[in-house]
């Protein structure tokens, strides 16, 4: 039996050790992350994470969907989730290997919505890309100067925070039950939802080339993109029951549903502060001391375009009369960055030899509720289990090739029991692979390939039972 109050206690330390790592260490260190903006975070939200990443389609009254606006008229009463994310990383090249141990806090996201009602508002903060690359390499030549070392590092990353509204139109229908009775059920309902958010962050890329020679002198390369950007998200989903059965006493016998979902989001415009200084510097004894700076450029207000993207899922839902409910779903996004690629005249965001490619990310998901055994008192039959599988095309392509990479999810999310509430907490295990499948690294001349391994604490915390916020008192 899992206590409400050493749940929440738990979550606080994990918490806590997770901000602390990220203050110490940004959130992803891969080398791919050093072109554009950082490498775009997968949806953080730890129920979608589990399933691989499927979002669009998904109908879940007890947990939060922040990729799909038009669920939170779905969602049963005002919910608030949060998550944390433990991550490995393993990261070869050639003959070099390096493990990466990191923390990073996922999504904070709120629900506010009446118990029964068919409106609901939502507002959160998502991360949307991170930079924390730290890589180098020692040169060996037999020129004047001699043997020299590049390194290249990256720190910052985007944010993004939203506030959404979604309205449900519900329609009920008479099913037989037996030959002499009926009974009046929701057949079908379609949710609209609407979200407006405001992309920001600043990422910071730094490029520095150390000649051993100490008569030589060295340079350092430092660039900043402070970005922003207004967007919008439009989502819809719809519910059909496609048969239901009842015995002569009105009992649930069993039932099958369709559920499909759709997202959009347009073309927006994307606001950049840059600033680059290229410096001459000279390293003694490890220090860093600038001797020159060779150059400086500012531009405030460089104006750049985020492409449209959108997503679409199907999903099919089987319930039984002993609590048994199993679920299937797809779902598939696209957003294409070659056709804004033109856009960044002013300012060349991506860096080094990447271009702008097409993004996209086909999910699979299944849950399983196992039947309940109403005779005791076994947790698990009342949990929920997860598992996903996901092929991702990252919006950069290097020397002609597109970064790519697989995911498997899987996780379980159980009820907060103690809390007399629909609260429920979330574990899940993910593991992948990434690289362009080439013979060129990004830095060296041997193919980068990552391995990658991640766990999700989350937590999806609803209002005491009694507790009917949003519902006017009655007074006799």
């Amino acid at each position: 039996m899992i206590n409400v109050n050493k749940c929440i206690v738990a979550m606080a330390l994990l918490c806590a050790f997770a901000f602390g790592d990220v203050a110490a260490q940004e959130t992803e260190p891969s080398p791919w992350s050093r072109f554009g903006m950082g490498l775009t975070i997968p949806t953080l939200s730890s129920p979608q994470l589990m399933m691989g990443g499927v979002s669009s389609p998904i109908i879940d009254g007890y947990v939060i969907n922040p990729d799909q606006p038009a669920s939170a008229a779905s969602c049963v009463s005002t919910l608030f989730q949060s998550s944390i994310h433990l991550n490995r990383s393993n990261m070869r090249e050639g003959d070099s290997t390096e493990t990466v141990n990191y923390g990073s806090p996922g999504g904070i996201n709120l629900v506010v919505k009446k118990p029964g009602g068919s409106s609901a508002v939502m507002m959160g903060v998502i991360p949307y890309s991170s930079k924390g690359y730290n890589v180098s390499r020692t040169v060996e030549t037999d020129t004047l100067y001699g043997n020299y070392k590049e390194s290249y590092t990256g720190s910052g990353g985007t944010a993004k925070s939203y506030v959404g509204f979604a309205h449900s139109f519900k329609g009920k229908k008479w099913l037989p039950a037996g030959n002499a009775d009926s009974v009046l059920v929701g057949n079908r309902a379609v949710s609209l939802g609407a979200q407006v958010s405001l992309l920001f962050g600043e990422v910071i890329s730094t490029a520095r080339l150390n000649i051993e020679d100490v008569t030589y002198l060295d340079n350092r390369t430092r660039s900043s993109m402070r970005h922003r950007s207004l967007g919008g998200l439009l989502g819809i989903q719809a519910f059909q029951l496609l048969w239901a059965n009842y015995d002569s006493e009105r009992n649930f016998k069993g039932s099958a549903s369709l559920y499909v979902g759709a997202t959009y989001a347009p073309e927006v415009n994307l606001f950049t502060d840059y600033e680059k200084t290229v410096e001459t510097v000279q390293f003694l004894n490890n220090i860093e001391t600038v001797i020159d700076t060779a150059s400086y450029t500012s531009l405030l207000n460089a104006q750049g375009r985020m492409p449209s993207k959108y997503s679409i899922g199907g999903a099919i839902v089987f319930e039984n009369a002993n609590g048994r409910r199993v679920l299937l779903a797809a779902d598939f996004m696209e957003e294409d960055w070659t056709v804004v690629s033109e856009s960044f005249n002013e300012i060349d965001i991506l860096e080094g030899e990447a271009t702008w490619a097409v993004a996209s990310r086909s999910s699979i998901g299944f849950t399983v509720k196992p039947r309940t055994d109403r005779s005791s008192n076994n947790i698990l039959s009342r949990s929920t289990f997860k598992s996903g599988f996901a092929l991702d095309l990252y919006p950069i392509s290097f020397k002609g090739n597109q970064l790519h990479g697989w995911r498997a999810s899987a996780g379980v999310t159980i009820p907060l029991e103690g809390s007399r509430s629909t609260s429920k907490v979330h574990f899940g295990v993910e593991m992948g692979h990434r690289g362009v499948g080439i013979d060129d690294g990004t830095v060296f001349d041997k193919s980068l390939q990552e391995s990658l391994f991640s766990m999700q604490f989350g937590v999806t915390l609803a209002p005491f039972f009694k507790n009917l916020w949003l519902t006017p008192k009655l007074y006799d």
